[in-house]
């Protein structure tokens, strides 16, 4: 596996990077806190003119075509500045749907849609007091409507669609719907604009095939959340970046406080765990790029180590600046909270474990060993 960037990603990287310094400053992030709308139109524009919601689209379909190993390299720089965009549902996760389980019309019609910044697809997927598993979707869907509650549905009052998990008698499908009858804003740690949605008999479109949602669902889902593990990894580097510059600077008992063992050495411990966590989240995309290996523990992995990661480091920084880094006009109180609520969705830890104990306990053949190291 080659770590090495190229010269486009590279590339591709500071270019985000110059947009996100305009338009996902903390101060801009700040004051989309409780947003009902959640993030700013004009940064959404700036990534469809960089064709960025378009990056895992076939060029087919409007898109750039380009791997899982690109899509990295993005996430990783929204992470940094914890942008607060829609890329991660819509162009991540409903794309991925799409481009893996709908018709070939589905394709046509939403795709180059996504690709313009035109489409913004929430996925509707968490039902209150149930698990993770297909076994907790109990959204029903007959004679062409919806009806169910789904909670933790982000960017919902923006989205023009919402991509839903719910029940055709027994079989778990994907539903595309327009519209949810109610929708109330819900308070998370993030501040984001996550929201409960209730679906009264409103009318929906299967996406795909009968019977092939779930599957659908749980292979776009291995890909984004290599795409969320990415987000976690560029919140982590940031926030050590800030803990690091603080510890230079401070200085206690006429010393800078970075010489003191009881700080340095967590931060040498988290700069080694941030590195450690870019590398799996690499490996992860590597194996969905080129199929060498299989990559459903890896997406696990990734995004259970890279989002311990992120919390540990922000508590690390949370202790390098004290009292103060728990207040709201420190930036670092921003990526701590985040970081808390990152472990939590898409996956939390107790699901993810299991994933990659199946993969190690019920496999004939151990996924880590001698010969996985390709």
């Amino acid at each position: 596996m080659d770590l090495s960037w190229t010269d486009e990603q590279q590339m591709l990287a500071q270019t985000l990077r110059d947009v996100c310094a305009k338009y996902s400053t903390p101060e801009i992030v700040r004051a989309l806190e409780d947003d009902p709308t959640g993030y700013r139109e004009e940064f959404w524009k700036e990534l469809a003119g960089l064709d960025l919601l378009g990056l895992r689209i076939p060029e087919e379909f409007g898109g750039m075509g380009r791997t899982l190993l690109d899509e990295v390299v993005v996430c990783e720089e929204l992470g940094r500045v914890l942008a607060a965009v829609p890329y991660f549902t819509t162009a991540a996760v409903a794309a991925a749907a799409i481009r893996i389980g709908g018709t070939t019309e589905q394709k046509r019609a939403l795709l180059p849609e996504i690709a313009t910044g035109a489409e913004i697809i929430s996925c509707a997927w968490f039902e209150l007091d149930r698990g993770t598993g297909a076994e907790g979707v109990q959204a029903r869907f007959e004679n062409g409507v919806l009806t169910g509650t789904k909670i933790l549905v982000p960017f919902a009052k923006s989205a023009t669609r919402f991509l839903v998990l719910a029940r055709d008698g027994e079989a778990v499908d994907l539903f595309l719907a327009e519209s949810g009858s109610h929708l109330t804003q819900e308070k998370t740690m993030a501040a984001d604009a996550a929201y409960e949605v209730v679906f009264d008999d409103v009318r929906a479109e299967r996406l795909g095939q009968r019977g092939s949602g779930w599957g659908t669902w749980q292979a776009a889902l291995d890909e984004g959340l290599v795409a969320f593990a990415a987000y976690a990894v560029g919140g982590a580097a940031r926030a050590h970046e800030m803990a690091v510059q603080y510890a230079k600077e401070r200085e206690q008992f006429g010393r800078k406080i970075g010489s003191f063992q009881g700080l340095a050495h967590p931060l040498a411990d988290t700069a080694t765990d941030i590195e450690g966590a870019r590398v799996l989240v690499w490996q992860a995309a590597w194996s969905h790029a080129t199929g060498k290996r299989d990559p459903k523990p890896l997406s696990a992995m990734a995004k259970l180590y890279a989002c311990d990661v992120f919390k540990r480091t922000t508590k690390v920084g949370q202790q390098t600046f004290g009292g103060i880094g728990f207040i709201r006009d420190v930036d670092m109180q921003l990526y701590f909270r985040r970081a808390k609520q990152m472990e939590l969705l898409w996956l939390g830890p107790r699901a993810l474990e299991e994933r990659i104990a199946a993969a190690e306990l019920d496999a004939a053949t151990p996924f880590v060993g001698i010969d996985s190291s390709d």
